[in-house]
């Protein structure tokens, strides 16, 4: 049978064109279509030299090989090499296997250790369930020094570095001096450096979010060890340090403004939120124009924003060019205000005060549960009240509407405080009620509502519990007070004082999972000192009791002893 022409070119046709398809699917990579998703971790299976290799030519090559293919980027910005090389490693990729050239070659006599953290991925954006570390030496033996612990930090702390430097050659800065050792913390903060040689070492934890081996004081966080740790023959690991990561103020405070807001009134504008300690006193505060001096009559810290300090002066002179110094001043983290920044200049104003003060907040809040039978009740405002207690339309009163007795105080003059001649009573419901209008500021204003009303209901009693046990230091010798502090995460917390060594305990504390943290405040500031880096000031000692404490109403928890390391 004789095929027709249409019919051959066709075939003709048709031929090459099922070559280039099959070509095509030969040469697509990947998972063929269907079946489950591939979402393990990437690891790795082999390495050259294999682990624990002692021995090493200087002139080796240093290959990891994966299991799967992985992005190249994220592998090469997660490998950690210690010691670090004088320069920086180069990254050669074979498929799945990544060879890496230390220009130079090795150093003689050395442990190596090559960490792959687990910001590496693969294809598929997983990430490694773990870092890997690879340890060999170039000498007859590797070294078995080993320090291990925490890091913590607000957020995630994984990704965060440990610092290592040895001492012996001068103080080490790590915002200019790369570390010689370093590894990665894991999704819970944890860390170990390993096969490090013999000696004493500074640690550090840097959030080196631009990873050049280089800590930078405006942007990265930095956590400081208490001490310094030796490792010696008899005693070659070191397990359970604690750093905490925070970013440092490192930036003195300054009177960044002043404003007039009306001829009596003039706010203060601070570069951060500032301490209470001196700021309240009207004496710390000098205003003059020409020869005049103008006076402070009274004073408060903005509640909402620290940074601002709201004045009432005497009258001010229309469109005077004022002159304002702060004597004193000083930032949360302890830094007193820059010589050269606690001036600042204003227009007097000839504006009438009328604006109408209002209301900002109180404790307990709107709506509070479980409040303690003990709490008085305050009442912030926006600027300085006048406080005649004759007259003040102020009532707490219970379902049956019977107003409680007690003491009206002025805590500031933008914040007054009412306690109770007695203890409230338990799970009860109250109500504040205040007819505002009964208050008015320094110039007669009104507030700008009339009524006041703020509902809360007390604890029972019967659901409260509590937490004991004994503090030790183990650190001989040492003296300050010990801060603790309870908390169930993500709600309540409660903090204690101890004076020394011996007994502590958490009364009338709610039911709930506790975290125990603690440390001893040995320069009296009454906060935890993180500690500096350059010139090194070391952190006060803090440490986290090891479990759990489960509270249960009525049953109170006892024998939680905490040791204070070294």
């Amino acid at each position: 049978m004789k095929i027709s022409t249409p019919y051959r070119h066709r075939s003709a046709l048709l031929l090459p064109l099922l070559v280039l398809l099959l070509a095509a699917a030969c040469a697509r990579q990947g998972a063929p279509p269907g079946g489950p998703v591939d979402r393990k971790p990437p690891r790795i299976m082999a390495t050259a030299p294999r682990p624990d290799t002692t021995r090493v030519p200087l002139d080796s090559r240093i290959f990891l090989h994966f299991n799967e293919s992985v992005e190249h980027r994220s592998c090469e910005e997660s490998i950690f090499i210690t010691p670090q090389p004088a320069e920086k490693p180069r990254y050669k990729w074979h498929g799945r296997k990544l060879e890496i050239i230390i220009p130079g070659g090795l150093l003689p006599q050395r442990t190596y250790v090559i960490t792959v953290g687990t910001g590496t991925r693969d294809l598929r954006n997983i990430a490694m369930a773990s870092s890997y570390s690879l340890a060999f030496s170039t000498g007859d033996s590797l070294d078995r020094g080993a320090l291990a612990g925490k890091i913590l930090c607000e957020g995630q702390a994984e990704g965060v570095q440990l610092w290592a430097y040895e001492l012996g050659g001068g103080e080490p800065n790590p915002a200019q001096t790369p570390p010689l050792y370093v590894t990665q913390a894991n999704s819970l903060g944890e860390f170990a450096l390993e096969y490090l040689a013999l000696g004493a070492y500074r640690l550090f934890a840097v959030g080196d979010r631009d990873r050049n081996n280089r800590y930078d004081a405006e942007r990265e966080i930095i956590g400081i060890a208490s001490r310094d740790y030796l490792l010696t023959s008899g005693r070659p690991r070191i397990d359970g340090l604690l750093l905490r990561a925070a970013l440092q103020d490192t930036t003195p405070p300054a009177l960044a403004g002043a404003s007039a807001l009306d001829a009596r009134h003039l706010d203060l504008r601070f570069s951060e939120h500032m301490a209470e300690r001196r700021l309240a006193n009207p004496a710390n505060y000098r205003i003059t124009t020409g020869g005049d001096t103008l006076a402070v009559l009274d004073l408060f810290i903005d509640k909402r924003n620290p940074a601002y300090l709201h004045l009432l002066t005497a009258e001010q002179q229309a469109e005077a060019a004022y002159t304002v110094t702060v004597g004193e001043g000083w930032d949360l983290a302890g830094h007193p205000l820059a010589d050269t920044s606690r001036t600042a200049t204003f227009t007097g104003s000839a504006r009438a005060d009328s604006a109408k003060p209002y209301f900002i907040a109180s404790r307990p809040e709107d709506k509070a549960r479980n409040v303690p039978l003990d709490a008085a009740i305050t009442l912030a405002f926006s600027e300085a009240m006048d406080q005649p207690l004759a007259g003040l339309a102020f009532a707490l009163s219970d379902t049956g509407r019977t107003p409680l007795p007690g003491r009206i105080t002025w805590l500031s003059s933008a914040e007054m405080e009412f306690r109770p001649d007695s203890l409230l009573r338990p799970d009860r419901l109250y109500t504040v009620r205040m007819a505002v209008d009964s208050l008015r500021d320094r110039q007669g204003n009104p507030l700008a509502d009339t009524l006041l009303t703020i509902r809360f209901q007390t604890l029972n009693p019967d659901t409260l519990s509590e937490i004991a046990g004994a503090l030790r230091d183990a650190a001989p010798g040492r003296s300050g007070p010990f801060f603790i502090t309870a908390r169930v995460p993500k709600g309540a917390a409660y903090e204690i004082t101890a004076a020394q060594e011996g007994a502590w305990r958490f009364e009338k504390i709610m039911p709930g999972e506790y975290l125990i943290d603690f440390f001893r405040d040995e320069d009296g500031d009454g906060r935890f000192s993180p500690g500096r880096p350059f010139p090194w000031q070391p952190a006060e000692r803090y440490t986290l009791y090891p479990d759990t404490i489960r509270v249960r109403s009525r049953w109170p928890n006892e024998g939680n002893d905490l040791l204070l390391p070294e």
